[in-house]
């Protein structure tokens, strides 16, 4: 099993959350081969917000759900671990705590054009006891 941030703005944020799939596009659909059913994602939204939890059920979902700003032809089904209410603020004190961006000063960088990013079991850890204090 493995651990992913997935990255979404807020728009696609709520369809992720209320249809449980998440999109890929033709530059992002190399991501989808890293992946495996059973892993687990934290999702992050732009704008510093940490969605939820889900687990990934089915890598190649077969759906019309549309996606806004632009085509996510390539789509996986998740099945959602814990959502809080509101999406949690994603503050400096747990950015240090997450070791892809321990001391970095551009720590945003890291996500920047991209869909997806393993983390380690202990980052999936902390982000899962942040997000159910």
């Amino acid at each position: 099993m493995k651990y992913w941030l997935f990255v979404t703005n807020e728009e696609n944020w709520n369809i992720i959350k209320d249809k449980e799939i998440y999109g890929f596009n033709e530059k992002t659909k190399t991501d989808l081969e890293k992946l495996s059913k059973n892993d687990l994602v934290i999702i992050y939204i732009k704008g510093k917000k940490i969605g939820g939890i889900f687990k990934i059920i089915n890598l190649n979902e077969i759906t019309k759900i549309k996606f806004k700003g632009e085509d996510y032809s390539y789509k996986i089904k998740l099945k959602k671990v814990f959502v809080p209410k509101h999406p949690l603020d994603f503050v400096d004190k747990m950015i240090n705590n997450i070791s892809i961006f321990k001391n970095k000063a551009r720590w945003g960088t890291i996500l920047m054009g991209r869909a997806t990013k393993e983390i380690t079991k202990e980052d999936y850890y902390y982000f899962e006891e942040v997000l159910k204090c």
